[in-house]
């Protein structure tokens, strides 16, 4: 191990010395997109249009924009630095929580996280318009452990988590503060 960065010495860290069947279980859970972030999505969608109206409706179709541009930005990064995944670098250092050998099938290139920065854009978008602590906290803690689940998992080295959550940040506040100046008029969150 000696041999290894901080980088690589991190990632075998948490996604080995953490090892537990509790967190492979949750872990693989925080990172299902079918059944979790979708859902999730779904819901605060549900939430925020159904107790502010128009306005919140209004929020839940931007909070899919700004999801989708993330994603579509980060499959782009990811052609762009092709940055390999440790799955391929360091596979036979690393355990695989999900089964099998590896789960590089998808992508190669993991630069940046695109489950980071899809969970930083859309709660640095949420948190603009909705800045109090019962919904930044939570908010953190939820991103947090997105990133963390897929370093556990082995898809993502920390450096590639990190670049996701610094540019789904600036990109879910830049597109929160282009909404809040053009849509200003009809995002309103008053109860209704």
């Amino acid at each position: 191990m000696n041999d290894f960065g901080l980088n690589q010495q991190l990632l075998i860290w948490i996604n080995q010395d953490w090892a537990n069947p509790v967190f492979d279980v949750f872990f693989q859970w925080l990172s299902a997109k079918a059944s979790f972030s979708i859902p999730l999505l779904g819901i605060i969608i549900v939430i925020i249009g159904y107790r502010f109206g128009k306005s919140g409706w209004l929020f839940g179709l931007l909070l899919i924009l700004v999801t989708s541009i993330s994603d579509l930005l980060g499959n782009s990064l990811k052609d762009l630095f092709q940055h390999a995944r440790p799955c391929l670098q360091m596979h036979d250092f690393i355990r695989f929580p999900k089964g099998g050998d590896t789960y590089c099938e998808s992508s190669i290139s993991g630069m940046p996280s695109n489950h980071a920065m899809n969970f930083f854009a859309t709660f640095s978008f949420i948190c603009f318009f909705f800045p109090q602590r019962q919904v930044i906290i939570p908010s953190l803690i939820l991103t947090v452990l997105v990133g963390i689940s897929r370093i556990y998992l082995g898809e993502h080295y920390p450096s590639q988590v990190i670049t996701g959550a610094i540019f789904g940040s600036v990109l879910g506040l830049s597109l929160a503060v282009l909404c809040a100046k053009g849509l200003k008029r009809r995002l309103h969150f008053h109860e209704t």
